[in-house]
């Protein structure tokens, strides 16, 4: 048992990765019913936890425990019994390897080693007493320096020194998840400029100068890189947090947009929402518990406090919250309307330094700060600073010489069920649905583009389905041009008023 604390102590101190397999449960006949084990990266052991199959289990779940990073339960069966294991991890697999230990190699190791990385030395000049464990390598030249160096997607390597070219020419460093090297601009210049995948000038942007605070830099750019995180201040994300009233097909497309250029954005939806295009809907959440749009993830959350998590994850979070109480809550900077009601359901100037909506039944400069027209035409995603958008007719717009047609409404009241789903091709009079079974038919021929969620109770005249004249030349898995042109929009006014406000 002692030998398995001392390597233990020996690993820790150089912040080596480990695990350490603990029997916890036996049942009947086994070889062992108490005991523990450490094992390592490499799959080498201290100690053991019984017999052959037992032992060849656990060393095979504790190498992949360590690779992930985190413990886990082990129950291994044999022919005369069962043991129950529990693997713990101890330091997740990092390694840092610091070319030159010169001035700012000798501030950056130190701290990269508090961090939690293991860090291995390089350099071909003497490297002196090293005040922390490490592992050091000092020859005569580069190639015999790195003679034994093996690059892996757990590795940072990080020159200090300005030698970059001729380094790279001795180590292949395409395995590293981050390779970085000291540099100044005008240097970079002069060496025939940046290297593809290497960090060059090296580290954060925050004015950094001496040794120290080069190191802090470096360190946080390594972090970042690792963690596959932005970077940016949680104050700054907090500044970019952005509601979206409602996530319907338009509202998606206006979510997506503005997830993709970088802001926080927390979606607030019906329990039961009735769009027809759900498929390219995040409120399909509500149901579905996730759902996926042109690539973006959104969750539903059932408390305001889950949708940081959601958000730290990077999904989009909805969350059921008809009446915006979210709002005071999350104190976002940019309120955005997106329901595309008939009337205004209680967006007011106000509610956050920045509030748009979409669509006619609000006045920008009086209801909210700006709005976005959402009427098909030549101003279609134009934002409107002062007035109103185009008043709502109720008739849908015309594709390919159809328009009230498009749309299949139900010819009374009682519980929806669909028979047709997105994609398939109908030809009119055809059954694409019933309501209390009776039969609810497509009007024109097309692609069924939207279809209500079954279950839901109706009444007569409540857009149940929507056809799209086009046929099977539609794309009917992604947001509308439509949709596209008003997110447009809406990118270009929030934008806007972050460069204005110095936010961005």
């Amino acid at each position: 048992m002692d030998a398995i604390f001392a390597e233990a102590a020996r690993r820790e101190a150089l912040n080596l990765p480990f695990a350490i397999v603990t029997i916890i449960g036996a049942n009947a006949v086994v070889p062992r019913r108490s005991g523990r084990m450490l094992v390592d990266e490499e799959g080498g052991i201290v100690s053991t936890v019984g017999g052959h199959l037992i032992e060849s289990k656990a060393v095979e779940a504790a190498v992949a425990a360590i690779r992930e990073g985190r413990g886990r339960r082990l129950s291994v069966q044999m022919p005369s019994g069962e043991v129950e294991l529990m693997i713990d991890v101890v330091n997740p697999i990092k390694k840092a390897c610091i070319v030159g230990y010169g001035h700012v190699g000798q501030a950056l190791a130190p701290l990269l080693f508090s961090v939690g990385y293991a860090v291995y030395i390089y350099d071909i000049h003497p490297v002196g007493d090293v005040p922390f464990a490490a592992e050091v390598h000092v020859g005569g030249s580069w190639q015999e320096v790195f003679k034994d160096f093996k690059a892996d997607s757990d590795t940072a390597f990080i020159l200090t020194a300005h030698d970059y070219d001729v380094i790279s020419s001795v180590v292949d460093l395409s395995g590293c998840f981050y390779v970085g090297s000291v540099s100044s601009r005008r240097r970079l210049l002069k060496k025939g400029g940046v290297k593809a995948g290497v960090n060059m000038p090296i580290g954060l942007d925050i004015k950094a100068e001496t040794p120290e605070e080069l190191a802090v830099a470096i360190t946080a750019e390594v972090m970042r890189v690792r963690s596959s995180s932005s970077g940016s201040s949680l104050a700054d994300r907090l500044r970019r947090l952005i509601v979206v009233r409602g996530a319907g097909d338009l509202a998606t497309a206006t979510i997506i947009k503005l997830h993709r250029a970088g802001y926080q954005v927390v979606a607030l939806e019906v329990p039961q929402p009735t769009q027809v295009r759900r498929n390219v809907s995040f409120a399909e959440a509500m149901y579905e518990g996730e759902w996926e749009v042109d690539g973006v993830r959104a969750r539903r959350v059932d408390d305001v406090k889950d949708c940081f998590t959601v958000l730290d994850e990077g999904l989009v979070p909805v969350l059921a919250d008809p009446d915006a109480k979210a709002i005071d809550i999350l104190h976002p900077t940019v309120v955005i309307d997106a329901i595309i009601a008939k009337k205004n359901l209680g967006t007011r100037i106000g509610m956050a330094p920045l509030v748009i909506a979409l669509g006619p039944g609000f006045e920008a400069g009086r209801d909210v700060d700006l709005v976005i027209e959402t009427k098909r035409g030549h101003d279609l995603g134009r934002v409107i600073r002062s007035g109103s958008a185009a008043p709502n007719t109720g008739i849908p717009g015309e594709v390919a010489g159809h328009s009230v047609d498009r749309v299949v409404r139900s010819d009374g009241p009682g519980l929806f069920k669909g028979v047709k789903t997105f994609g398939d091709l109908v030809k009119a009079g055809e059954v694409i649905a019933y309501v209390d079974g009776r039969p609810q038919r497509s009007l024109i021929d097309g692609m069924v583009r939207g279809m209500l969620h079954d279950g839901l109770a109706v009444t007569e005249g409540f857009k149940i389905a929507d056809v799209d004249p086009r046929g099977a030349s539609v794309d009917y898995q992604s947001p509308s041009d439509k949709a596209r042109a008003i997110a447009g929009g809406v990118l270009e006014a929030v934008d806007s008023f972050f460069a204005s406000e110095g936010l961005v």
